[in-house]
């Protein structure tokens, strides 16, 4: 069934696809009641299930609307102050000093497409019967406000996509406070909530808990999506599990200062708001101008959370990645950074490329030190022309000398930031993030370029343009190393400082829109110090994300994992990193960090000489099997098996089915262990599959339904046992082939 939006008489709305429904309606005051978000259901005859009118103790009634009560009515868009005193999803300060309005139903259109978002990244349409959208309209009359709220949905995918416009058809200007990209009120139920949480290194681990009475809220004011909460969160039944239960996933296309929140009321109804961070947001909405928000997008599955995490990724992959890298395998790499660090120049950059041909790598990449004067973090940012006297025939050359070798070639560049020590930065003291009078805080030595104004985006949009118009650079590593603080501009009025971050970030999507349109060959992967912006809003525009600084292995299963509940493969990067590892000084085996890398679409290594000479042979064979598994991992599907403090497996299938790979870790050696197995998923019950490893063929209803033995590990071996390595941080990787 091809996705739907259906409008009864009475005004009731139905986006349907035979597997999801969104149901909602126009009440006779004009309010937009929230009906339904779950499985598909028919609307042939009388709604089983509507607000209903009763009085309730301390209740007040809407308008004067006998029995009508906004506190224990789900909406679609909820103000504050009318009855309903949970968080609105729209909060405006009105040219008279007071923060009421109530927007009521005017009118609807059904749209031949989904609509871009002026300004904005948003889920891509593939054709017109991929999706099918519709625009509904409320009007505030006294605050001469015109609200418009916008839906999609999907044919192949259970997802909805909400975004709002609001706009000021009065002479008055308005401030706007809060303004979220959706409302989701769930009925009163008991719900787990899950969402994922960490700091620099340890980011996106999985954090799941009961669903709190009163307000819970996940959020960034550091004008970045951050590392401490991912603009991600789930509330699901009770009784959910990886593959049963219903759950309902909400994210954000947007970059820079957000909030998901939870608020369970007194009648243990359930809100989920998700937009643009409230707390230091105002937005000064003059007349005949228009606010538009985010994108957000939310998934229901009957499936469990793998469900949700497969419907997930398919969209991803299908419509927020750039469509040119969205199937295209990932090219296995070599990375300066290790093997020179800010020690880099022409004759080491052309000895590693004849590293990565030995090694059967298929790009190079230069990291940090290569622009003017850069031979440390101190200074140089902004200064994006190559170092004479490291590279005296320049990048393009460079990179042309680099390609005869049968190589591609990357670039790092942190073009948002600039330091003080800089031909930038002295000659332009006020492109920089900062308020009067106050002394400016650093990380890493660097500063924050006002990408509010449109001189500082033209800037970077020549350098960029001037470095990638060679034609000789296939990959761009786009890094920012530090959140925003001192948070203002030069360029704005007093009354409009609030809207920096906002516009900071409109400012970025316009020169990563003009950039990437300009050179759409170039392969781009997003990065900030880790994970410190690894969201949908930067997946938009650039194909891939680097997970997280933490590039030793074991301190990477948590971060990946709980990536995956939103996340494909096909958008994370990795490398082989040197041990003992730089950030917590772990001895991991080049066979486990193999492994646990081998689940990123985007692989590589960063290596010194030394550590590539120690482990020549093997590397080889590691990125051997890297590059010819590339396809793979990019179009494949990844499932969690089992995750506990000492054990992790995974499984990805290729997308046609005929091989399966299936990753086993033990973190720490214990003694008489149970023997360890997993039951395989998502395998053709009808057909056999042979183990690589020892050529035994298995059936795969047996490997779904028995499961299969898992290496063992014990300090005792015997010859005739399957053991994994002695001791800690061991790991095995199993391939499987669909025979026919």
């Amino acid at each position: 069934m091809s996705a739907f939006v259906s409008v009864s008489d009475d005004l009731v709305f139905h986006l349907g696809n035979g597997h999801i429904s969104y149901v909602f309606q126009a009440s006779q005051e004009g309010i937009l009641e929230h009906l339904h978000f779950g499985q598909a259901v028919s609307l042939t005859g009388q709604l089983p299930r509507k607000p209903r009118r009763l009085h309730r103790s301390c209740s007040l009634f809407f308008q004067d609307v006998p029995y009508y009560n906004l506190n224990d009515v789900n909406q679609e868009c909820p103000v504050f102050g009318t009855s309903d005193y949970r968080q609105p999803a729209i909060h405006i300060l009105n040219a008279d000093g007071n923060t009421i309005q109530v927007f009521k139903y005017q009118s609807y259109e059904l749209l031949n497409a989904k609509p871009s978002l002026e300004s904005l990244p948003s889920a891509r349409a593939i054709n017109e019967q991929d999706s099918a959208s519709i625009k509904v309209v409320l009007v505030d009359e006294v605050s001469q406000l015109s609200l418009e709220l916008n839906y999609t949905i999907y044919t192949h995918h259970n997802v909805i996509s909400r975004s709002a416009r609001i706009s000021n058809f009065g002479d008055n200007t308005v401030a706007l406070k809060s303004f979220m990209s959706s409302c989701l009120d769930l009925p009163a139920d008991d719900y787990d909530l899950l969402h994922l949480q960490g700091s620099y290194g340890r980011e996106l681990h999985e954090d799941r808990l009961a669903l709190p009475k009163g307000r819970f809220t996940i959020d960034s004011a550091n004008g970045v999506s951050g590392n401490v909460h991912n603009p991600f969160l789930v509330v699901m039944a009770k009784d959910t599990s990886e593959w049963h239960g219903h759950a309902v996933g909400t994210s954000l296309l947007y970059s820079g200062n957000f909030s998901i929140s939870t608020e369970v009321n007194e009648f243990d109804s359930v809100r989920i708001l998700a937009g643009i961070n409230p707390f230091n947001f105002s937005w000064q909405l003059e007349p005949q101008q228009s606010f538009t928000t985010p994108e957000s997008l939310q998934v229901f599955s009957d499936q469990g959370l793998n469900g949700m995490s497969q419907t997930w990724h398919a969209f991803i992959r299908e419509h927020i990645s750039p469509p040119a890298f969205s199937n295209m395998p990932r090219p296995s790499y070599l990375s300066s950074w290790e093997a020179a660090y800010f020690d880099i120049n022409e004759n080491k950059v052309l000895k590693l490329a004849d590293r990565a041909n030995n090694l059967g790598l298929e790009m190079l990449v230069i990291d940090d030190g290569w622009f003017l004067g850069r031979n440390d973090d101190t200074s140089s940012l902004g200064d994006w022309v190559a170092d004479p006297n490291k590279f005296p025939n320049g990048i393009a050359e460079l990179a042309s000398m680099v390609k005869t070798k049968g190589l591609k070639f990357g670039l790092w560049l942190e073009p948002e930031m600039v330091s003080e020590r800089s031909q930038l930065f002295e000659s332009k003291p006020d492109w920089i993030i900062q308020v009067p009078n106050r002394k400016l805080s650093t990380g890493r030595n660097q500063f924050v370029l006002d990408l509010t104004r449109h001189e500082v985006q033209e800037y970077l949009f020549d350098r960029l343009d001037d470095i990638l118009s060679s034609g000789n650079i296939d990959y761009i590593k786009w890094d920012m190393n530090r959140s925003m603080s001192e948070l203002g501009s030069a360029a704005l009025p007093a009354d409009h400082q609030q809207e920096t971050a906002h516009r900071y970030m409109l400012g970025l999507y316009a020169l990563l829109e003009r950039i990437t349109q300009a050179h759409p060959h170039v392969l781009f992967e997003n990065c900030a110090a880790g994970g410190n912006r690894f969201d949908l809003g930067m997946l938009h525009y650039m194909s891939q994300s680097w997970l997280s600084d933490m590039s030793e292995p074991i301190g990477r299963l948590p971060i990946f994992n709980g990536a995956s509940f939103l996340y494909p493969p096909s958008v994370m990067s990795s490398y082989i990193c040197p041990v003992p590892n730089h950030l917590n000084g772990r001895m991991v085996s080049l066979d486990t960090r193999a492994d646990i890398g081998f689940f990123c679409a985007a692989r590589g290594v960063s290596l010194s000489e030394n550590d590539v000479d120690a482990d020549l042979n093997d590397l080889k064979e590691v990125i051997s099997n890297y590059n010819n598994t590339a396809p793979d991992l990019v179009t494949g599907r990844f499932y969690r098996l089992k995750y506990t403090d000492n054990e992790v497996c995974w499984q990805l299938n290729s997308s046609d089915g005929l091989r399966v790979y299936l990753l086993y870790v033990h973190i720490l050696a214990s003694v008489n262990s149970p023997f360890p197995h997993i039951k395989m998923v998502e395998l053709d019950r009808r057909k056999n599959y042979q183990l690589l490893d020892n050529q035994e063929i298995y059936s795969g209803d047996a490997l779904m339904h028995m499961g299969i033995d898992l290496p063992y590990s014990s300090a005792i071996q015997e010859p005739h046992g399957d053991f994994l390595p002695k001791g800690d941080f061991v790991s095995r990787l199993l391939v499987f082939t669909q025979l026919a």
